[in-house]
Protein backbone atom coordinates (compact mmCIF):
# COMPACT_ATOMS: atom_id res chain seq x y z
CA UNK A 1 0.00 0.00 0.00
CA UNK A 2 1.19 3.14 -0.85
CA UNK A 3 2.28 5.60 1.90
CA UNK A 4 -0.49 8.37 0.75
CA UNK A 5 -3.43 5.70 0.73
CA UNK A 6 -2.27 4.41 3.64
CA UNK A 7 -2.55 8.34 5.45
CA UNK A 8 -6.10 9.25 3.73
CA UNK A 9 -7.20 5.49 5.03
CA UNK A 10 -5.76 6.42 8.42
CA UNK A 11 -7.23 9.56 8.46
CA UNK A 12 -11.16 8.85 7.53
CA UNK A 13 -10.55 6.00 10.17
CA UNK A 14 -10.20 8.82 12.65
CA UNK A 15 -12.49 11.29 11.65
CA UNK A 16 -14.96 8.14 11.70
CA UNK A 17 -14.02 7.70 15.01
CA UNK A 18 -14.45 10.87 16.24
CA UNK A 19 -17.94 11.45 14.77
CA UNK A 20 -18.56 8.51 17.07
CA UNK A 21 -17.16 9.56 20.20
CA UNK A 22 -18.87 13.09 19.38
CA UNK A 23 -22.55 11.29 19.50
CA UNK A 24 -21.14 9.85 22.45
CA UNK A 25 -20.21 12.61 24.79
CA UNK A 26 -23.70 14.72 23.80
CA UNK A 27 -25.31 11.62 24.68
CA UNK A 28 -23.84 11.68 28.18
CA UNK A 29 -24.00 15.30 28.49
CA UNK A 30 -27.90 15.21 27.58
CA UNK A 31 -28.26 12.35 30.40
CA UNK A 32 -26.50 14.62 32.77
CA UNK A 33 -28.27 17.64 32.34
CA UNK A 34 -31.44 15.81 32.37
CA UNK A 35 -30.62 14.24 36.05
CA UNK A 36 -29.55 17.83 36.93
CA UNK A 37 -32.90 19.41 36.12
CA UNK A 38 -34.37 16.61 38.01
CA UNK A 39 -32.68 17.16 40.95
CA UNK A 40 -33.66 20.79 40.74
CA UNK A 41 -36.76 20.08 40.95
CA UNK A 42 -36.75 18.23 43.93
CA UNK A 43 -35.01 21.25 45.94
CA UNK A 44 -38.64 22.49 47.53
CA UNK A 45 -39.09 25.93 49.82
CA UNK A 46 -42.94 25.63 51.51
CA UNK A 47 -44.67 28.91 52.49
CA UNK A 48 -48.48 28.69 53.54
CA UNK A 49 -50.73 30.53 52.14
CA UNK A 50 -54.27 31.49 53.09
CA UNK A 51 -57.55 31.19 50.86
CA UNK A 52 -61.34 31.03 50.46
CA UNK A 53 -62.84 27.43 48.66
CA UNK A 54 -65.24 28.89 45.88
CA UNK A 55 -66.24 25.15 44.71
CA UNK A 56 -65.74 21.76 44.70
CA UNK A 57 -66.33 19.04 41.68
CA UNK A 58 -65.60 15.44 42.11
CA UNK A 59 -62.26 13.84 41.16
CA UNK A 60 -61.84 12.60 38.13
CA UNK A 61 -59.46 9.51 38.24
CA UNK A 62 -59.03 6.09 36.86
CA UNK A 63 -58.83 4.93 39.99
CA UNK A 64 -60.41 5.68 44.17
CA UNK A 65 -62.14 8.59 42.70
CA UNK A 66 -64.87 7.93 45.21
CA UNK A 67 -62.53 9.01 47.77
CA UNK A 68 -61.29 12.50 46.16
CA UNK A 69 -62.87 15.97 45.07
CA UNK A 70 -61.26 18.44 43.09
CA UNK A 71 -61.02 21.70 45.49
CA UNK A 72 -61.14 25.10 43.71
CA UNK A 73 -59.81 27.83 46.09
CA UNK A 74 -58.94 32.02 45.42
CA UNK A 75 -56.11 32.96 47.55
CA UNK A 76 -55.92 35.73 49.33
CA UNK A 77 -53.39 37.65 47.08
CA UNK A 78 -55.92 36.45 44.02
CA UNK A 79 -54.61 33.53 42.05
CA UNK A 80 -56.93 31.16 41.87
CA UNK A 81 -55.66 27.24 42.17
CA UNK A 82 -56.85 24.03 42.22
CA UNK A 83 -55.96 20.86 44.63
CA UNK A 84 -56.96 17.81 45.70
CA UNK A 85 -58.48 16.61 48.82
CA UNK A 86 -60.17 13.74 50.73
CA UNK A 87 -64.06 13.82 50.80
CA UNK A 88 -63.05 12.80 54.11
CA UNK A 89 -62.33 16.39 55.34
CA UNK A 90 -65.79 17.55 54.46
CA UNK A 91 -64.87 20.90 53.08
CA UNK A 92 -67.33 23.80 51.51
CA UNK A 93 -67.89 26.40 49.46
CA UNK A 94 -66.96 29.72 51.29
CA UNK A 95 -64.53 28.11 53.95
CA UNK A 96 -61.16 29.70 54.66
CA UNK A 97 -58.29 27.40 54.56
CA UNK A 98 -54.55 26.92 54.72
CA UNK A 99 -52.52 25.72 51.65
CA UNK A 100 -48.87 24.97 51.37
CA UNK A 101 -47.27 26.72 48.44
CA UNK A 102 -44.19 24.71 47.34
CA UNK A 103 -41.68 27.07 45.21
CA UNK A 104 -39.47 24.26 42.87
CA UNK A 105 -36.11 25.43 42.13
CA UNK A 106 -37.14 25.26 38.25
CA UNK A 107 -39.62 27.88 39.03
CA UNK A 108 -42.13 25.38 39.12
CA UNK A 109 -45.13 26.19 41.78
CA UNK A 110 -47.01 24.10 43.04
CA UNK A 111 -49.77 23.85 46.29
CA UNK A 112 -51.38 21.15 48.82
CA UNK A 113 -53.68 21.58 51.27
CA UNK A 114 -52.49 21.81 54.37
Amino acid sequence: MREDTRKRLDRALRIEWMKKAAVGLVIVVAIGLMFAYENLDMMIDNTEVAGTITGLDPLVSKSNSADGETVHIKLDDGHSINVLALKSRHLHPGDHIQVTQHHHATGRITHTLK
